[in-house]
């Protein structure tokens, strides 16, 4: 659902007018919504967090397997007595 401008600015300013009449400020309201919304998504996020966490460790510890892996090998030298 696509809102235009034109109604965003109009229920913003009821609202806020409703606000004042009861004492209270749009931008302190607003804040509490949005604390509202995180936290009844906090699963979602701690889930998103969780993979961006366990992605990035499994990406450290297994090479890619498109990356290669150079091993030279040593030489010992040979000492005589």
């Amino acid at each position: 659902m696509t809102i235009s401008q034109k109604e965003l600015k109009k229920s913003k300013d009821l609202v806020e007018k409703l606000l004042k009449v009861n004492g209270n400020k749009y931008n302190d309201w607003l804040h509490q919504q949005h604390q509202q919304f995180i936290e009844e998504n906090q699963d979602l996020i701690l889930q998103a967090l969780s993979a961006f966490t366990g992605q990035e460790e499994e990406e450290k510890s297994e090479p890619k397997v498109n990356e290669q892996v150079s091993v030279r090998p040593t030489s010992i030298p040979v000492t005589q007595n």
